[in-house]
C-alpha cells in the first residue's frame, strides 16, 4: 500500500475493483523475482490518472500480464503462434463448465501438456497453477472472464476471446474425445442388469477419466452456447447415430443421468427440424 497515494486510496477505497487490482497487482510483481523492480514501474506508469474507473485499472493489469507473458524476443510468427495458444488455452479455461487439471485439458483439446504448461506458466498472477498436473487449474478471480470475453473490456485483438468460438471449439473437441472413447460395455462389466453403485468408482474413472466424463456431462451445453443451430447429417447427428447408447451408457456408470436428460432439451432447443 506504501505505493499508493492518499489520492489513490480514496478513489478505490471501498470499490470491490480495488481488491482484485491489488491482489492480482502483487502476484505479477512478486513472481517478477529480479524484474521485480521494473514491473512495478510498469504497473505504476500504466495506470494513468486516478479519476479513471477502477475497472479500467483492472483490465490494464489484466492486459499488462497477458503481454509479459508472450517473450518481446519473439518473431511475428512466433508471437501470434504464442498469442492464438494464449486464446485457445484462456478461453477455454474461462468458459468451461467445471474447471479442468492440465492434463486433463490437454487430453480434452488434443494439445501437449507442455504446450498447456508453458503458456500459463507466466500467468500464476491471474490462475491458480497447481503444482500437482491433476488438480484443476482455476481463475483467482471470476472478473477476468469477464473481461477476456467483454471486447468493450479486451481492447487488444490478440487478447479478446470470442466466447460464442470458444464454446464451438470445446465442443467440437468433446464430440471428437467421445467418438474415440465411447464405446458399448466401456467399464467392461459383461452383466446386462449391473448397478452404477457396484461398481467401485475408480474403475468407472479408469474407463472413463476426468476428461472423458466431462465431455458427457457438458458437450450439448457447449454447443447450445456457440449460438449454432443442428442439421440434419451434421456432425453431431452422426455423433449421435453411432454413440447415442454409447453415451447414455457413460452418464448412468457416472450417475449423471439427469444431465443427459438436460443435454437432449437443449439439442431439441437449437435443432432445425426438416420438413422433407
Amino acid at each position: 500500500m506504501g505505493v499508493l497515494s492518499r489520492r489513490w486510496q480514496s478513489v478505490f477505497w471501498g470499490n470491490p475493483f480495488f481488491a482484485y487490482w491489488t491482489a492480482t497487482t502483487c502476484r505479477f510483481v512478486r513472481e517478477g523475482q529480479r524484474f521485480a523492480a521494473k514491473r512495478l514501474d510498469i504497473i505504476l506508469k500504466g495506470s494513468g490518472s486516478v479519476i479513471t474507473a477502477p475497472e479500467k485499472h483492472l483490465d490494464e493489469i489484466y492486459i499488462t500480464v497477458l503481454k509479459h507473458s508472450v517473450p518481446s524476443g519473439y518473431t511475428d510468427e512466433e508471437k501470434e503462434e504464442a498469442y492464438g495458444m494464449l486464446g485457445q488455452v484462456l478461453g477455454s479455461i474461462a468458459v468451461l463448465s467445471s474447471p479442468l487439471s492440465v492434463s486433463s485439458l490437454s487430453r480434452l483439446l488434443s494439445l501437449p501438456n507442455e504446450d498447456i504448461n508453458q503458456t500459463v506458466d507466466e500467468l500464476h498472477s491471474i490462475l491458480d497453477v497447481p503444482k500437482d498436473e491433476t488438480r484443476p487449474l482455476r481463475l483467482h478471480h471470476p472478473s477476468f472472464r469477464d473481461f477476456l470475453l467483454n471486447k468493450d473490456r479486451c481492447k487488444n485483438s490478440d487478447l479478446w476471446v470470442d466466447e460464442k468460438q470458444a464454446h464451438q471449439t470445446l465442443a467440437d473437441c468433446c464430440l471428437q474425445l467421445m467418438s474415440v472413447s465411447l464405446k458399448q460395455d466401456v467399464c467392461g462389466v459383461r452383466l446386462p442388469g449391473e448397478l452404477a453403485t457396484s461398481v467401485e468408482s475408480s474403475r468407472v474413472e479408469r474407463c472413463l477419466p476426468l476428461e472423458v466424463q466431462y465431455a458427457c456431462a457438458y458437450w450439448a451445453r457447449h454447443l447450445q452456447k456457440s449460438g449454432i443451430q443442428l442439421h440434419d447429417n451434421d456432425q453431431v447427428h452422426q455423433f449421435l447415430k453411432v454413440h447415442l447408447l454409447h453415451w447414455l451408457e457413460a452418464l448412468g456408470w457416472m450417475r449423471r443421468v439427469p444431465d443427459g436428460v438436460l443435454s437432449i432439451i437443449l439439442l431439441e432447443s437449437i435443432a432445425i427440424v426438416s420438413l422433407v
